[in-house]
């Protein structure tokens, strides 16, 4: 089974929630379009993320971000009395190379500690940087099992070469958690993770451009030709989100729209650049773009400068745009209409999710294998309303 719990934010909802943000039962989005069409559980909540997590251990409210009260720290929750419990836990993190990166490591940490508080535990807690090492990361998830972790959340940085950690750390006794990654689903037996939590990439890419076409026909524009500036192959999310673009073709009724991809290598804004230069070029009749992460958008928006094709909303040549994440660069183009609509990473209720369910296995109780978070979705139209009113992991990390 899975739990697919969604945060997509409308004008409409934002203002109608700010009402009613402290009602005990969350109200269900009026967007079914969002809902997974291979998911076997439905919506669980959707609006602000002032609301309750579903099947969440806190108390209070969480959301994309820790910033507003919602027992974000273990000095807030009510904590359990009695001898402490050891535990050791570890997190192998893929790099620190994007500020989500840093988001994903330093809210797992406050989650971590909280749920200790809460539980009765006292956990020794390591956390190793592979630096965009496929091989580092194998060795670090060898050194936490050596050391005696027995959770190991781990955002993989290659979705096939990390299966045989995977039974490594199984072998070991312990608990793998695939955290705002997943592996690859070749995975059989004990590769397969005990727990994943991550987006809800497909669903990400999806909900954007549908509402990117969305805008471009109240604009009277209609779709000649679109960008793909297509993720890190070696990353899930990248192929769930071309996937999750091709529905939404196909859906919107473009299904034999001309699409011309543009490979990033690992996530890196200046091979982005460099591999969009002469696409652009070649296709200059390209009115629309599809971007896997704005976290690429310095060298595209390079790119896009050298091909005379950097234009805001409003202005002739303007390319229409959708990104996936909302880094602090993808809010601020948001703001400035370059970027027409975005889906950011639900970076605090990942680390909510992946806490909760790690402790829940330890004491024995029944999780959820898989769990995608879908965040919050703005438009260059109500982006300063959606800032005003939602704590986005993007503002967190802005410095």
């Amino acid at each position: 089974m899975k739990k697919f719990i969604s945060m997509i934010l409308t004008v409409a909802m934002i203002v109608s929630l700010s009402a009613c943000s402290s009602a005990s039962k969350p109200a269900a989005s009026a967007d079914t379009s969002v809902q997974s069409a291979s998911s076997s559980e439905s919506v669980s909540n959707a609006g602000s993320p002032a609301q309750d997590i579903s099947n969440s251990s806190a108390s209070a409210s969480n959301a994309g971000s820790p910033t507003q009260d919602m027992s974000s720290s273990s000095e807030s929750a009510s904590t359990a009395s009695g001898p402490k419990k050891q535990i050791k836990m570890g997190l192998a993190m893929n790099s620190l190379q994007a500020p989500a990166f840093h988001a994903w490591a330093d809210y797992l940490k406050k989650r971590i500690d909280y749920e200790a508080a809460q539980r009765g535990y006292e956990v020794e807690f390591t956390e190793l940087n592979a630096n965009n090492d496929v091989t580092k990361q194998a060795n670090d998830i060898k050194d936490l099992i050596a050391k005696g972790c027995k959770v190991i959340f781990c955002p993989c940085l290659d979705s096939k070469a990390i299966l045989q950690s995977v039974q490594e750390v199984h072998d070991a006794g312990a608990i793998y958690v695939s955290y705002c990654r997943e592996v690859s689903k070749e995975a059989t037996g004990s590769q397969v993770p005990d727990i994943t939590v991550n987006f809800s990439s497909e669903e990400q890419a999806y909900v954007g451009v549908m509402k990117l076409f969305d805008i471009m026909k109240a604009d009277g524009v209609t779709p000649v030709k679109m960008i793909d500036v297509f993720g890190d192959t070696t990353d899930e999310n990248s192929h769930n989100r071309e996937t999750g673009l091709r529905r939404a073709l196909k859906d919107a009724g473009y299904e034999n729209l001309p699409v011309v991809t543009v490979d990033c290598g690992r996530w890196e804004p200046d091979v982005a650049m460099q591999n969009a230069e002469p696409v652009l070029a070649a296709n200059p009749d390209a009115n629309c773009m599809y971007v896997s992460s704005d976290f690429l958008m310095s060298g595209v928006q390079t790119a896009m400068e050298n091909a005379n094709m950097w234009f805001p909303r409003g202005e002739e040549g303007h390319v229409y745009t959708d990104t996936s994440d909302m880094f602090p660069i993808g809010i601020d183009l948001l703001r400035q209409k370059y970027i027409d609509t975005a889906v950011d990473q639900g970076c605090y209720n990942f680390a909510v999710e992946a806490a909760k369910s790690a402790f829940d296995l330890l004491e024995g109780k029944e999780v959820e294998k898989v769990q995608l978070v879908l965040g919050t979705q703005a438009t260059d139209d109500d982006i300063e309303q959606v800032l005003a009113t939602t704590p986005l992991w993007g503002n967190d990390y802005r410095d």
